[in-house]
C-alpha cells in the first residue's frame, strides 16, 4: 500500500474522536460514507503536518495519493484530498483538469463536492488551460450525476467573485441557465450561490437575468439573490 496514503489514514485514525459513523453528521453533510468525526481544524492540522514532511513529493506520486484518498471509504479521506489540492498550488497547477472527472465520481453530498471544488482552482489557473476547463465544466453541467452538475456551479463561485473575465462570466451564466429548472437542493443552493457571487462584478447583468427568469429559477435563488442585491449581504 502507498506509504503517503497510509501516513494520512493513520493520522486520521489517531485524531478521530469517534470510531463509527454518526448518521446525524453524515446526513447533514449529505453523504453516506464512513465518518470519523474529525473537525475541519483537525483535518487541517493533519494536512499541514503531512505537507511539512513531504513537500518534495513528485507530481506523479501526488496524483497517485489523490486517487487513493478520493477512493477511500471515509469522508475525512475524501475531504483531505481537497485540502491537499488547496495547500499545494504548485502541484495543483500542473494537474490535467480531466482528472477531476474521475475524482468527482467518488464524491457525494455538498460537503465532499465543495471540499474539492470551492476556491481550490483559481481564475488564473482555469484561464491558463481555458479550453480544457471550459469543456470539462460544460460536460459536468450535462452529466447525469448530480454531484458533477453541482461541481459545474461550485467550480465557478470563487473565480467569478475574483475575476471579471468575460469567458468565466459567460460560462457561469451558461451553466446557470442550463440548470435553473432543477429542484434538487444540491443544485438550487449552488445556483443561488453562483448568482450572488456574480453580483460583485456584474450587478446589472444579474438583475436583468433575474427579471427575465423569475418563472424558471429556484425560489431560494430568487430570494437570496434579491436580498444580496438589496442589502449587499449574502
Amino acid at each position: 500500500m502507498n506509504k503517503f496514503y497510509l501516513e494520512i489514514l493513520e493520522a486520521i485514525k489517531q485524531k478521530a474522536k469517534k470510531t463509527k459513523q454518526t448518521s446525524e453528521t453524515s446526513g447533514y453533510l449529505g453523504h453516506r460514507h464512513f465518518h470519523y468525526g474529525l473537525s475541519v481544524p483537525q483535518r487541517r492540522v493533519i494536512a499541514n503536518a503531512w505537507i511539512k514532511n513531504n513537500n518534495a513529493i513528485s507530481l506523479t506520486k501526488f496524483i497517485t495519493l489523490l486517487d487513493l484518498l478520493y477512493r477511500g471509504d471515509s469522508y475525512e479521506e475524501k475531504s483531505m484530498a481537497g485540502l491537499l489540492l488547496g495547500y499545494l498550488p504548485k502541484l495543483r497547477r500542473q494537474l490535467n483538469p480531466k482528472l477531476l472527472d474521475n475524482w468527482l465520481s467518488y464524491l457525494e453530498g455538498w460537503a465532499e463536492i465543495d471540499s474539492t471544488c470551492q476556491s481550490n482552482f483559481t481564475a488564473d489557473e482555469i484561464l491558463l488551460k481555458w479550453n480544457d476547463w471550459e469543456k470539462l465544466i460544460k460536460s459536468f453541467a450535462d452529466n447525469k450525476s448530480v454531484s458533477k452538475r453541482r461541481a459545474s456551479l461550485v467550480l465557478l463561485t470563487g473565480v467569478v467573485n475574483n475575476s471579471n473575465d468575460k469567458r468565466l462570466i459567460g460560462l457561469a451564466f451558461e451553466v446557470i441557465d442550463k440548470l435553473k429548472s432543477e429542484r434538487d437542493i444540491l443544485i438550487t443552493k449552488a445556483v443561488s450561490w453562483l448568482l450572488r457571487n456574480l453580483i460583485r462584478h456584474n450587478k446589472i447583468r444579474v438583475e436583468k437575468y433575474l427579471d427575465e427568469n423569475l418563472d424558471y429559477l429556484p425560489i431560494i435563488a430568487i430570494r437570496e439573490t434579491k436580498n444580496k442585491l438589496r442589502t449587499g449581504k449574502k
